[in-house]
C-alpha cells in the first residue's frame, strides 16, 4: 500500500511538474511573440520611412532629368532653327553664285 501511494504521489507530482513546465514556456513563448511583433513593426515603419525618402530622392532626380531634357529640347529648337537660316543662306549663295 506504500508503495501504491509513493507511485500516486510521484506521479502527481511529475504531473504537477510537466504542467508547470508547459505553463512556463508558453509564458516565455508569448512574451517572445509579443517582442518580435514589436520589432517587426519597429523594422516596417523604418523601412516604410526609408522607401519615401528614396521615393522623394527619386521624384526630385526625375525632375531634375525633365528639367535637363527640356532645356535640351530648346537648345534642339535653336539649332534646327539656325540650321534652316544656315541652309537658306547656303542656297541663296548658290544661287548667286551660279548666276
Amino acid at each position: 500500500m506504500y508503495i501504491a501511494a509513493l507511485t500516486t504521489v510521484m506521479l502527481a507530482q511529475a504531473a504537477l511538474i510537466v504542467t508547470l513546465t508547459n505553463r512556463s514556456m508558453t509564458a516565455a513563448i508569448s512574451g517572445l511573440r509579443g517582442e518580435l511583433r514589436g520589432e517587426i513593426g519597429e523594422l516596417r515603419g523604418d523601412v516604410g520611412a526609408q522607401i519615401a525618402r528614396l521615393d522623394g530622392k527619386v521624384e526630385a532626380f526625375r525632375g531634375e532629368v525633365e528639367g535637363r531634357f527640356a532645356a535640351l529640347d530648346q537648345r534642339l529648337i535653336v539649332m534646327d532653327k539656325r540650321i534652316d537660316n544656315l541652309d537658306r543662306d547656303v542656297a541663296a549663295l548658290v544661287k548667286k553664285a551660279m548666276d
